[in-house]
């Protein structure tokens, strides 16, 4: 048996390699992309601004983050904590943050949301992910096709525009499905929309909660960073108005939901009593004649119709008179 030997590439351990992507944005806004290796280099370059990406499953990138990133300490607590919960600070000259996005799958979004951390300082911004983030991806495919930006703050600004506008068109696709299954319900061909209107309320109240707290952190942060520092206070304003639309459609959508997700459930009880209202009325309808049959079926002497002709045919004509009779009774009572 002969054995192959497989020559490998050595991979570099250094933290630096566990960066995934470092641009370098000029005074004008325009950015060039540098390898990991050179983050060292566009770091110290003066002028313009940098920007680093790292992947936090890889123990490398939270090595460079621990001891070699130019931020402080409470902005490093950020970039690798393992808190979910949202976040938005001010600490000195760092702007700080825990940021939702879709998480990307093939370069398409799903409907689960994961967490987006960054730190930015006039100079640098550094963001974080544990899974692959869908807004950010799409703001560095419009670097790569030219658009610029001149400051940290218009970066952070577009990747929430694009998380606003990926929520927009899902709460759109939401109002879509919610028109469809109002459609049914009015013209009373129910199927599975229960199921449906169940996974829709779900969608509807994880996004609107998101929203909703992303949309109050906001405007708490605004005072504070507007005394601190103007510029980030006024772009944190124009953020809270930007997702205070968003939030507004998405607590509709999810209204509506949990509203014809109720009226769906009544229209179900009422299907329900109905049915049980016939069934009880069939059964009524049948005790008489049930009872009628039972008493021929008792076998003892002196039973009538037993020595006639066509006793049979009379003790049937008795148990249909029966039924028809206590059908009469409730339908008096019903008038009544």
């Amino acid at each position: 048996m002969v054995g192959m030997v497989v020559e490998q590439q050595p991979v570099s351990g250094a933290p630096v390699s566990g960066i995934m992507w470092v641009y370098r944005f000029g005074d004008d806004g325009s950015a060039a992309s540098l390898p990991c290796e050179g983050v060292e280099t566009a770091l110290a370059t003066p002028g313009g601004w940098t920007w680093v990406h790292v992947g936090l499953a890889d123990a490398r990138a939270r090595a460079w983050l621990s001891r070699f990133a130019p931020v402080s300490e409470a902005a490093r607590e950020v970039l690798t904590g393992a808190d979910e919960h949202l976040r938005l600070d001010i600490a000195g000259g760092e702007f700080l943050g825990v940021m939702p996005d879709l998480h990307q799958t093939f370069a398409h979004p799903t409907e689960d949301l994961v967490r987006l951390r960054f730190a930015m300082t006039d100079r640098l911004l550094i963001t974080a992910r544990r899974q692959p983030v869908h807004a950010l991806e799409l703001t560095r495919r419009s670097v790569e096709a030219g658009r610029t930006f001149p400051t940290p703050f218009a970066f952070v600004d577009a990747v929430i525009d694009q998380f606003a506008d990926v929520i927009g068109k899902l709460t759109a696709a939401i109002g879509d499905e919610l028109d469809e299954i109002e459609t049914r319900l009015l013209r009373e061909d129910l199927g599975d929309e229960r199921s449906r209107l169940g996974r829709i309320r779900l969608q509807a109240a994880r996004l609107h909660r998101q929203l909703a707290q992303l949309h109050a952190l906001f405007h708490r942060l605004e005072p504070r960073a507007m005394a601190e520092n103007r510029q980030i206070g006024r772009g944190v304003r124009a953020l809270a108005q930007k997702l205070d639309a968003i939030r507004h459609d998405s607590a509709v959508e999810y209204e509506r939901a949990r509203l014809l997700l109720d009226e769906i459930g009544g229209r179900m009880t009422e299907i329900t009593n109905r049915r049980l209202f016939t069934l009880s009325l069939l059964t009524a309808c049948l005790l008489p004649p049930t009872l009628v049959t039972g008493v021929f079926g008792m076998n003892t002497r002196d039973l009538p119709f037993q020595d006639i002709a066509g006793g049979t045919w009379w003790a049937l004509a008795a148990a249909a008179a029966a039924g028809g009779v206590a059908y009469w009774l409730l339908a008096r009572l019903r008038a009544l």
